[in-house]
């Protein structure tokens, strides 16, 4: 069951228009890429992304994102006194960029408590496996698919969830499967998945903020006001 949507803490009222999506991603970024693509054409309508934020400075996705007049920022570890303090300028910069809701596309640390409290229950994650299985911390990019692969699974494929405290624990809004090939290898497998995570990210994304972020605002409206 999905948890009902609260408000980012020292987060003032959604300003109106577009919602306003946050990636943080660490390499080339294909998944902020289908989400843009998805804005672009249509499918997911009165959205825009308000800031692509990265760990690396060398990371291909703040290029694209820069091509398509993106604003980006970069929070390097080298440059901070500890994960609290780097974790605590990426919810500042979130903020002041207006973002409704954060989506990771292929990011390589875990959020922290400061990015946690500040977008609770507005932050979404992809990842390549049919979760709970096959989550946790250590289990990314092909080390996933050599599990699956390891232990012979019939099918795979990619799970949205909710971000918690709990790596890949939070609950999960949207899955698809492919099959698992009697050819396989890990790298085969990963391409197949992939492509499904193009698909279903952008889709969920579209009915998260339909169903939550939506009812939240048509439930404000509605509220009576005090005298």
């Amino acid at each position: 069951m999905i948890p009902p949507m609260t408000s980012p803490a020292s987060a003032s009222k959604r300003q109106s228009g577009p919602f306003r999506l946050g990636v943080l991603l660490s390499g080339r970024g294909s998944n902020f890429l289908a989400i843009q693509e998805a804005i672009e054409s249509g499918q997911l309508p009165n959205t825009r992304i308000s800031v692509v934020i990265s760990n690396h400075a060398e990371a291909l996705g703040l290029q694209t994102a820069q091509e398509k007049a993106i604003p980006t920022a970069i929070f390097e570890k080298a440059d901070y006194e500890s994960r609290t303090a780097l974790d605590e300028g990426i919810a500042d910069c979130l903020k002041a960029h207006q973002v409704d809701l954060v989506v990771l596309a292929g990011y390589d640390r875990i959020i922290s408590a400061p990015i946690l409290a500040a977008f609770e229950q507005r932050i979404l994650n992809i990842h390549p496996s049919l979760l709970p299985a096959y989550g946790g911390k250590g289990m990314v990019g092909l080390k996933v698919h050599q599990a699956v692969l390891a232990n012979g699974e019939r099918e795979s494929g990619c799970s949205v969830h909710l971000v918690t405290a709990q790596v890949d624990e939070g609950p999960i809004l949207g899955q698809s499967r492919v099959p698992v090939l009697a050819d396989d290898t890990p790298e085969r497998l990963a391409a197949r998945v992939l492509a499904e995570e193009h698909r279903l990210y952008p889709s969920v994304i579209g009915q998260y903020l339909q169903n939550h972020l939506n009812r939240e605002e048509n439930q404000e409206a509605h509220d009576p006001v005090l005298q």
